[in-house]
């Protein structure tokens, strides 16, 4: 019996031995990766510890080794987080928004300013539009002073000419007529200066003047022959009526028609005021 055991017992004992090989091998196979990926000098490393197997690698051709490191993040509280700044995040977001907020009253200011343009061009055209209307109510007001002021000027230079006509007339003998009694009349008449002159030198501008002798009466100095004429001509109410007694107005016109006709020769000497 014990030699049938016996037997067995050898069977049993190869069979444990070539699973032991078989073990160490598939082992060996599974730590060859980390040799060649692990440095040799590296504290720890599996190929530091080998003894003569490290020895026997070492002695053997050099395999080049890539290491391999992957960075862990350190979620300890007093390491830097490496996910982007919230405040940079919020930063720029204020500064966009702030842009384009800004963006908004630009383009508001602008719709502003262009309606305030509008409103001080409106208001610059009436204070412009109310300068133009001072200025040339001003310079309407200077013309008509400054043409008053050459009126005056004319009226007394006629003035002092006839003034000094008569103190000539006093001193020097004989006729005085230098003017053709039928005269080419001026095409726009006499100013009212020049028949104030005339009027002036004929009757000192009275216009009921009646002459020494009675045959020149009026402003004008007309023979009753004369104004009866011109009067039938032109105005027959008054045929007839005294030059003298006739209302300046009917004097002014009698003595424009009478100039149209037969132009200043009419009045032989005073007529020289006249153009």
């Amino acid at each position: 019996m014990s030699g049938g055991e016996g037997d067995g017992a050898l069977d049993v004992e190869p069979t444990v031995e070539r699973w032991r090989v078989v073990v160490v091998a598939l082992a060996t196979i599974a730590a060859l990766p980390l040799f060649v990926l692990e440095k040799p000098s590296s504290p720890g490393a599996l190929t530091g510890t080998a003894g003569a197997a490290t020895r026997a690698l070492v002695d053997a051709p050099q395999i080049e080794t890539i290491e391999l490191v992957v960075a862990t993040p350190d979620r300890s509280p007093s390491a830097a987080s490496p996910d982007p700044s919230v405040s940079d995040l919020s930063s720029r977001a204020r500064d966009w928004h702030q842009a384009r907020s800004t963006r908004e009253v630009q383009d508001q200011m602008a719709v502003v300013a262009h309606e305030h343009e509008a409103e001080a061009l409106a208001v610059a055209r009436l204070v412009a539009a109310d300068e133009f209307a001072e200025r040339a109510k001003l310079e309407s007001l200077l013309a008509s002073r400054q043409v008053e002021a050459d009126r005056q000027a004319e009226r007394a230079r006629l003035r002092a000419e006839e003034l000094k006509r008569r103190e000539e007339a006093m001193v020097t003998p004989g006729p005085t007529t230098t003017i053709p009694w039928d005269s080419e009349p001026h095409p726009h008449g006499p100013s009212d200066i020049q028949w104030e002159a005339l009027r002036f030198c004929e009757a000192t501008g009275n216009y009921s003047a009646v002459n020494p002798t009675g045959t020149y009466r009026g402003a004008y100095q007309f023979s009753r022959q004369t104004w009866d004429w011109i009067a039938g001509l032109n105005f027959e109410h008054l045929v007839g009526v005294d030059p003298a007694a006739a209302m300046p107005a009917d004097q002014d016109r009698m003595a424009q028609a009478l100039y149209d006709l037969r132009g200043r020769g009419q009045w032989p000497v005073c007529g020289r005021y006249l153009p």
